[in-house]
């Protein structure tokens, strides 16, 4: 028994050119923080620290 492969959605067109352009200016802004050593550190974020008491109060770890 098999099972039909589905179609993977492509981008194209202005669609396409508008996720690069935006990846490569997300990528930027990361590259640039690290080098100047501004990145936030995320184990201080409130919804992390709220993620991480809801993972130890569950059973999933």
């Amino acid at each position: 028994m098999s099972r039909p492969i589905k179609e993977i959605p492509t981008l194209t067109g202005e669609a396409a050119a508008n996720f690069l352009k935006r990846a490569d200016a997300a990528e930027r802004r990361y590259k640039e923080r690290k080098e100047t050593g501004t990145l936030r550190d995320i184990t201080k974020d409130p919804g992390y620290i709220s993620m991480k008491k809801i993972l130890q109060n569950s059973k999933l770890n």
